[in-house]
């Protein structure tokens, strides 16, 4: 099984790769991502030095020798600030958070020292490990003694862990039934994401022990570790109910559900008599030009021979709303009014057909306009 450790490592990472590489497509504009985005690439990072180290490519890659205690250190700490962004988005962070990245940080001036080591004694440390299995943990790490780094970070990690999980739990208890009802998918994805970066550290404490009392590396370990990064990846790329949360959990406070004539933009009460915004307003909405993928400001300015600067400040003064605003609301009706046909066809034919070019687009407006996620919106409200 020994053999197999570095192909399964390989391929996880590069698992991990494909999914970096589409959240950054798929949701770079949203920056809770990001935070996403490292817990993932962490998780790859030391799956690639796994790699690196079982397959000896680690000679070719000297630069990674120590540089895993460092990330390995930073992991929990992002993922539980992410958890808390994202069951909570509203929320401001503040500056004592910073505080929570000190361990990370020590970890990382201590073993700063041995990042600069020369080649030649980056070799000699590896020789010393394919010889002694228990090397890395029987010497000191740069400024830091013997036995300290891996143990200490692999147990906050767990802690760090474990905290996300509860908070979770805490949110979910706190804001009631309907919370958690249109929270479910992403507090699923919330929840494994960090019951796998838990149970990753859990099975490190394993290998750790397993080197310290037995001197040899533990595959089996290591294979849980792998399949579960693989599954974890999968889920998320299709599961587009967990795609829509992105930019966090929705969080109702009395919240109800705006009716499709609210939603549709009207004049302002003092223009609602005036001839040439009404005449402006059928322009708009009669022509139903806004349902063009590639309709905007400009277009519209053309339609109705109006210079775009001065066009802007038109359509605040009519509707008292942006044109952005304005044209999403107008989209977003005419895809409610299809509510009817949704079983026959995709969601995605009725959102193109209402001018959206992409999910992202489309799930932010109707978040911003109705309040909740078009799975939701669709699957429980309109039963």
């Amino acid at each position: 099984m020994f053999e197999l450790i570095p192909y399964l490592s390989f391929l996880t990472s590069g698992f991990g790769v494909l999914f970096i590489t589409y959240l950054w497509v798929r949701f770079r504009q949203i920056p809770q991502v990001y935070g996403l985005i490292f817990i993932i690439f962490a998780l790859v990072y030391l799956e690639f030095y796994i790699y690196a180290l079982t397959s000896k490519h680690i000679y070719q890659m000297l630069f990674l020798l120590r540089t895993p205690n460092i990330v390995r250190a930073f992991l929990p700490i992002v993922l539980f600030l992410y958890v808390k962004q994202m069951v909570n988005p509203k929320a401001n962070s503040n500056a004592w958070e910073y505080l929570h990245f000190v361990f990370p940080v020590l970890i990382f001036v201590g073993i700063f020292p041995d990042l600069l080591l020369s080649a030649n004694e980056k070799k000699s440390i590896l020789d010393h490990y394919y010889h002694q299995n228990a090397y890395f943990i029987s010497t000191a790490a740069g400024w830091l003694p013997a036995g300290f780094v891996q143990p200490t970070s692999i147990l906050v990690g767990i802690g760090y862990g474990l905290a996300s999980c509860f908070l979770i739990y805490y949110h979910k208890k706190k804001r009631g039934v309907e919370f958690a009802k249109i929270n479910k998918q992403t507090l699923i994805w919330l929840n494994l994401l960090s019951g796998v970066v838990t149970i990753y550290f859990l099975l490190q404490m394993y290998q750790y022990v397993n080197l310290f009392m037995n001197n040899s590396f533990d595959p089996p370990s290591q294979a849980i570790k792998c399949i579960l990064g693989i599954l974890l990846f999968t889920y998320f790329i299709n599961s587009p109910n967990v795609q829509e949360n992105m930019d966090g959990c929705i969080i109702p406070a009395g919240h109800t559900l705006p009716s499709l004539d609210e939603l549709w933009p009207t004049l302002r009460a003092q223009y609602q008599s005036d001839e040439e915004a009404l005449r402006f307003d059928q322009q708009v909405k009669i022509s139903e030009a806004y349902l063009q993928p590639d309709f905007d400001l400009a277009r519209l300015a053309e339609a109705v021979n109006i210079p775009s600067g001065k066009l802007s400040k038109i359509i605040k003064t009519y509707y008292g709303i942006s044109f952005v605003e304005l044209i999403n609301r107008l989209r977003i009706h005419h895809f409610l009014q299809q509510r009817d046909a949704f079983d026959q066809y995709t969601l995605e034919t009725f959102m193109y057909q209402s001018g959206f070019v992409n999910r992202s687009t489309f799930y932010a407006a109707f978040k911003k306009y109705i309040g909740v996620n078009p799975s939701f919106y669709l699957k429980e409200l309109m039963k």
